[in-house]
């Protein structure tokens, strides 16, 4: 059974989430509550958790500092940050730290319970994934070097509408196979879904932005999605809400 940490500064929501985990009938128990970073840090060095639920904003080590020293101590450990509308800012770094994915408050129990899952399943193929490539070392270093820069040439590219899988396979003269497999292992994302964090990241800090009201058909193209449809409805299926309602509760809370 796979064992959870829960770090965040306010008792109702760790508590909350206690209680939802030990409902939600997954095959998980939770190991430690924290309500700081320090706190996060002990029980990960204390429990080895598989999972984290990790707030950013906490008192005497921040949620993201708390990731970043995690990371040396566990790197394969699947960390789920719990966010406020007005924090995704961080969540870039978030990002780039290697987190699965992020909550965001008020917490909803069913999207929840699908991203605990999905957690779940992809820390239980990672560790498949790496008893099959100890048995292919002389792949390591070579499959480390083409994931670096495939992860680089996204990250400089991806408000680019015509990026692909295919498209970044050819660049660097690998298969797209191939390439899949590197980039899962470097990052624990898929392409499409790391390629679509980036963008949805970067909507959401352009949505918030009140000196420049970018209209959402611009930000849409400015993120590197042709139609705004298809903007509109990837940014619910990552954030929760529309683009119109996340503008709309920003700007209430301001």
């Amino acid at each position: 059974m796979l064992r959870i940490l829960i770090a965040d500064d306010e008792e109702i929501i760790r508590n909350g989430l206690k209680n939802l985990i030990e409902s939600s009938g997954l095959e998980v128990t939770v190991a430690a509550l924290a309500e700081n970073g320090e706190q996060a840090l002990e029980a990960v060095e204390k429990y080895s958790p598989e999972i984290i639920l990790m707030d950013i904003n906490m008192p005497f080590l921040s949620g993201l500092s708390a990731i970043e020293k995690i990371r040396e101590i566990d790197k394969e450990c699947k960390i789920i940050i719990i966010s406020g509308y007005g924090e995704f800012e961080y969540a870039q770094k978030a990002l780039d730290l290697g987190v699965f994915s992020y909550l965001l408050k008020p917490i909803d129990y069913r999207n929840f319970k699908n991203i605990l899952a999905n957690a779940i399943d992809s820390y239980c193929n990672r560790i498949w994934e790496m008893n099959q490539i100890k048995d292919d070392s002389n792949a390591t270093e070579s499959c480390k070097d083409i994931a670096l820069s495939a992860l680089n040439y996204v990250r400089d590219h991806f408000t680019d509408s015509t990026i692909s899988l295919n498209k970044v396979a050819e660049t660097f003269h690998i298969s797209q196979s191939y390439l899949t497999k590197i980039f899962k292992q470097k990052t624990g994302y898929t392409f499409t879904d790391y390629l679509n964090n980036l963008r949805i990241l970067t909507a959401a800090n352009l949505i918030t932005q009140e000196e420049k009201s970018y209209t959402m058909s611009q930000i849409s193209e400015m993120v590197g999605y042709s139609s705004p449809h298809y903007f509109s409805r990837a940014f619910k299926n990552y954030i929760g809400v529309s683009p119109n309602k996340y503008r709309t509760t920003n700007l209430n809370k301001n």
